[in-house]
């Protein structure tokens, strides 16, 4: 893979044209997770409500976030697995999901062993 295909996060998220939610998430979860335990995809092109992540290591192991058609503050995700073969794709589809049932969900899936606090705002 091309070290083009994906993006670290410490690349400036406002400046993503993507919609302000999908970019409010990313922050979230870079706080959440941990910097570097994913990068923005780019190989693949997405709507402007959604994003492709995938773990550094894995470009195959790969999650598609979306906000289209999801309740205010919720949000869909495709967990993508590595292809096992073309014929038969393998990934799991879930709705409307709150930030701390996603993050909890993509930590599994990369393999993140601490989860972080949101810092408290005064």
């Amino acid at each position: 893979m091309n070290t083009q295909d994906s993006v670290p996060l410490m690349t400036n998220i406002w400046a993503l044209e993507k919609d302000q939610n999908i970019r409010h998430l990313l922050l979230l979860l870079n706080e959440q997770l941990g910097n570097g335990s994913f990068r923005i995809e780019r190989r693949i092109a997405t709507d402007y409500c959604a994003v492709y992540i995938h773990q550094p290591d894995e470009p195959e192991l790969r999650a598609y976030l979306y906000t289209t058609g999801q309740a205010p503050d919720h949000y869909g995700v495709h967990l993508e697995y590595p292809l096992l073969s073309e014929a038969n794709p393998v990934f799991d589809v879930y709705e409307n999901l709150s930030l701390p049932v996603l993050v909890e969900m993509l930590a599994v899936h990369f393999g993140v062993t601490e989860i972080q606090p949101l810092p408290l705002l005064h």
